[in-house]
């Protein structure tokens, strides 16, 4: 054995998201495609940032992480927050996860969604300042972050667990950077610094 990893991703910043517990929108767009569910819905769709219409409620949206509400124009319901980026370093912090938990993983996970938003026409980066230690192991499977940065929001963003990826500083096409932390163990803690350029 060479100790080398066996697959590594094109975009080595998705080496900490291989291996990763969540479906991606991409797979489960393709999946609805393959049993053309997404025909099921006539007209043109009103769904926004790349969402479906719901084959069983053609009013409601399937939208991609980071986005919720019927049209996927809003962020998703439950803890977290709309952000307002300056040109300044703010910090976000999160705290997710039970605290009495024990080590073993839970069924369900716990999430949080934010948006960072910046004016129109400026970009947000995100900079990885820390997260809990005791979870790092390769496609963050207990607790992690998703920060998504692309300009197809359908993609899955870069997922990071590990204090080896402190420092890391993502850079969006947009001026909305929706930002998931998620946990299915013990109480873990995520910490980010976040501007506008």
């Amino acid at each position: 054995m060479n100790k080398k990893p066996t697959m590594v991703p094109k975009d080595i910043q998705y080496i900490e998201t291989l291996g990763s517990p969540f479906i991606g929108f991409y797979d489960l767009l393709m999946i609805n495609k393959h049993y053309k569910c997404t025909d099921i819905c006539r007209g043109p769709s009103s769904c926004k940032n790349y969402g479906f219409p719901h084959p069983r409620d053609c009013k409601k949206c399937i939208c991609p992480s980071g986005y919720g509400g019927p049209l996927c124009d809003r962020k998703p319901d439950g803890c977290g927050a709309e952000l307002v980026a300056t040109d300044k370093w703010q910090t976000l912090k999160d705290d997710l996860g039970d605290r009495k938990a024990g080590g073993y993983p839970r069924e369900d996970f716990m999430k949080c969604n934010y948006w960072i938003k910046a004016p129109a026409g400026k970009k947000v980066q995100v900079k990885f300042v820390s997260f809990s230690q005791g979870v790092a192991t390769d496609g963050c499977p207990y607790a992690g972050v998703e920060i998504k940065t692309h300009a197809d929001q359908r993609l899955t963003g870069y997922r990071l667990c590990s204090e080896d990826d402190k420092d890391t500083i993502l850079t969006s096409t947009s001026n909305i950077v929706p930002v998931i932390t998620y946990n299915r163990i013990y109480a873990t803690v995520t910490t980010l610094e976040y501007r506008y350029i």
